[in-house]
């Protein structure tokens, strides 16, 4: 079940990752286009991927930071805990028979 979801969550990933590339170089590539006036579907598509970026990017910026945050901590936490450990014979698995 969690290799299904792992599979799920990548695709998901890869999807959010196409479509705002894809409405980046869309709205780079139709930015001086023939406008056809009020009416213009190309204009209303670069509207709606601006939006689309907009979105994205006010709302996930404050929850990948934190989650940016929160994985340097841990790995910090982590990697301290390593040093702060004493090195002594039980952890080194020494035999004392004598």
């Amino acid at each position: 079940m969690a290799r299904k979801t792992r599979l799920a969550a990548a695709c998901g990933a890869a999807l959010l990752v196409f479509a705002l590339l894809f409405s980046v170089f869309f709205t780079v590539a139709e930015a001086e286009h023939d406008c056809g006036g009020e009416h213009c579907a190309i204009c209303h598509q670069i509207q709606a991927c601006q939006e689309l970026l907009e979105q994205f990017s006010s709302a996930h910026t404050a929850s990948a930071a934190a989650a940016v945050l929160c994985f340097f901590m841990l790995f910090l936490v982590l990697s301290t805990q390593n040093i702060v450990v004493a090195s002594s014979l039980v952890l080194w698995k020494v035999k004392l028979l004598n």
